[in-house]
């Protein structure tokens, strides 16, 4: 009759070897896998035909080499990396015709994470933080121009926790604060009647905005949201002078507020993240901002939406 033993000090050994080994393996292959998702990604940004669509102004993305400095000045970034500059990947302008988002103030630095949205990079704002671009004086960089009255906007992300009522997603703005008029912006600012229902805002004071109507944004889901504004030279706006879309490529059903033609926005800031407003800061993930310096056509924003859907 066989005598039962225990296991030797080898054979322990061996054991804890395998199970280093196969741990090794799972975490191996979650690295391979977020490596092929980083590739693709990177893949798809210069694959797409968004690089061909003419007057990009702005186009600020996470998963391209390069896209970030932290804030030791150093363009090698590792996951959680608080960051200083994002710099903007548009293809159609040379490097010294680029606006580059900055950090102004420690304490407001947003952070690198290298798993984001759906498991490649994005940038995590933490509902204090703000990156932003604020010329001195009149800079042919600034993304949208004096008076511009046309353009298109596109932001990917997710929200994360007190999204709802005032808080801005991506921003340029005419005045130093908020409280100036005329500012062009993607995010959630309003009041309880559109508490958390994404859109497009134009003006401040009179509450002059496109919200989509019967929408919430759900925290921890990934978004795709973009407006094409077309407003009139002078006059008021026209129900299709502000397109929204939200993960589609179908105009969405807007709540719209006032009227807005004799609004145009002016370069003092552009920001992601926040504009000048503590209250208006925005918490969780940007993966991608667009933006082009006129209201795109059908095939063209269909083209955007499809790209960044494409990278969810």
């Amino acid at each position: 009759m066989k005598k039962n033993r225990a296991f030797s000090l080898v054979e322990l050994s061996v054991v804890i070897l395998i199970i280093g080994i196969l741990v090794a393996g799972v975490t191996q292959s979650g690295r391979l896998i977020r490596q092929i998702k980083l590739s693709t990604a990177r893949s798809v940004t210069t694959s797409s035909d968004v690089a061909s669509i003419r007057d990009i102004v702005g186009w600020f993305e996470s998963s391209s080499e390069g896209s970030f400095e932290n804030s030791n000045s150093v363009t090698d970034i590792q996951d959680k990396d608080t960051l200083k500059n994002w710099f903007d990947i548009n293809p159609q302008k040379g490097k010294g015709d680029k606006p580059t988002l900055t950090v102004g103030s420690s304490g407001t630095e947003p952070k690198y994470y290298s798993n984001g949205i759906n498991g490649i990079p994005a940038v995590y704002f933490d509902g204090g933080d703000i990156i932003s671009f604020e010329p001195t004086g009149t800079d042919p960089k600034f993304p949208l121009i004096t008076g511009d009255k046309n353009y298109s906007m596109f932001v990917v992300f997710r929200a994360d926790g007190t999204k709802n009522k005032a808080k801005s997603v991506l921003t340029e703005i005419s005045g130093a604060t908020r409280a100036a008029d005329a500012v062009a912006s993607l995010g959630f600012w309003g009041d309880a009647s559109n508490a958390g229902n994404p859109g497009f805002i134009s003006n401040i004071s009179t509450k002059n905005n496109n919200f989509l109507a019967n929408t919430t944004i759900s925290d921890s889901t990934d978004y795709v949201l973009g407006a094409v504004v077309d407003l009139p030279v002078s006059g008021s706006a026209s129900s299709t002078s502000v397109k929204v879309f939200l993960n589609s490529i179908t105009e969405s059903s807007l709540t719209t507020g006032g009227t807005y033609g004799d609004i145009s926005v002016s370069g003092a800031k552009f920001s992601v993240g926040s504009n000048t407003s503590s209250a208006e800061f925005f918490t969780g993930l940007i993966a991608e901002v667009i933006i082009f310096d006129r209201a795109l056509k059908k095939e063209e924003y269909e083209s955007v939406m499809k790209y960044l859907k494409n990278i969810m």
